[in-house]
C-alpha cells in the first residue's frame, strides 16, 4: 500500500498550464515570437529560471532572466487570481486520502509564492504536510532532485510513495527518484508516451487510481 502521495501542482491540481500559455503567448508575441504548444511541452516541469533560459535559447535571444520573470509574475498573479480553477477530482482524492490516513505533500517546479497563492485561493493551505518548490532545488524536472527531497522529508522509502504528474518531464523525475508514478495527461501532454508510468488515469478522481493506492 502507498504510504504517501506526492502531488505535482501545475496542470495536475490546478489548470495553471492554460494561464501560463496565455501569459507566455502575450509576452513573446510582443517580441515577435509565436509561443506554440510544442514549445510549451519542452518547458513543462522546468523551474522558472530554466524556462526563461530555454526560451532565450530556442529563439536566439539574450534577454535578462530576472526582467523576464518580473514581467511574467505581474501577469501570472493577475491571471491566477481571476481565471485558474481546480482540476477535476482534486477534492475527491483529498477526501479519499484523508479517509485512508494516507499522507500527502506537494512537489512543484513553481516558486513558493505562486504555490501559496493558489493553495490560499482554494483553502488548501492545511491539507498538505509540506511543499517542496522549484526555488528549493538546484535542478528542475526531469532531474529527480525535487522528488528526492520530498521522499527525504517524508522519511519513507521511495517505492512507498506515489508521485502524481501530468507531464513527461515530471514522470521521468518521479521514476528516477525511485517512486511509483501515476499520470493524468492534460490537453497539452495527451500525445506524449506515458507507458513508463505505473498507472495512467483520466482524472484525479479515477477509481482505478484509488485502487492502485490501496494496492487492490
Amino acid at each position: 500500500m502507498i504510504q504517501a502521495v506526492i502531488f505535482d501542482m501545475d496542470g495536475l491540481m490546478f489548470d495553471t498550464e492554460s494561464a501560463y500559455s496565455i501569459v507566455q503567448s502575450e509576452m513573446w508575441r510582443k517580441r515577435g515570437m509565436i509561443f506554440t504548444n510544442e514549445v510549451k511541452r519542452r518547458l513543462m516541469g522546468k523551474r522558472a529560471h530554466e524556462v526563461m533560459n530555454e526560451l532565450n535559447r530556442i529563439w536566439g535571444r539574450n534577454e535578462d532572466i530576472e526582467d523576464l520573470l518580473r514581467e511574467q509574475d505581474v501577469l501570472l498573479v493577475e491571471t491566477f487570481n481571476t481565471s485558474v480553477e481546480k482540476l477535476k477530482g482534486l477534492d475527491d482524492l483529498i477526501l479519499f486520502l484523508n479517509k485512508n490516513s494516507i499522507r500527502k505533500c506537494i512537489g512543484t517546479s513553481s516558486r513558493r509564492f505562486l504555490a501559496d497563492l493558489l493553495l490560499k485561493k482554494f483553502n488548501l493551505e492545511n491539507e498538505f504536510e509540506f511543499i517542496v518548490t522549484g526555488d528549493m532545488v538546484q535542478k528542475g524536472k526531469p532531474d529527480p532532485e525535487l522528488y528526492n527531497l520530498c521522499v527525504l522529508k517524508l522519511g519513507i522509502l521511495p517505492e512507498e510513495s506515489l508521485v502524481l504528474e501530468d507531464s513527461l518531464n515530471g514522470v521521468k523525475a518521479g521514476l528516477s527518484a525511485g517512486c511509483k508514478v501515476g499520470v493524468i495527461p492534460s490537453e497539452y501532454t495527451k500525445s506524449e508516451d506515458f507507458s513508463s508510468a505505473h498507472i495512467i488515469c483520466d482524472s484525479l478522481g479515477d477509481r482505478k487510481l484509488k485502487e492502485f493506492i490501496l494496492g487492490n
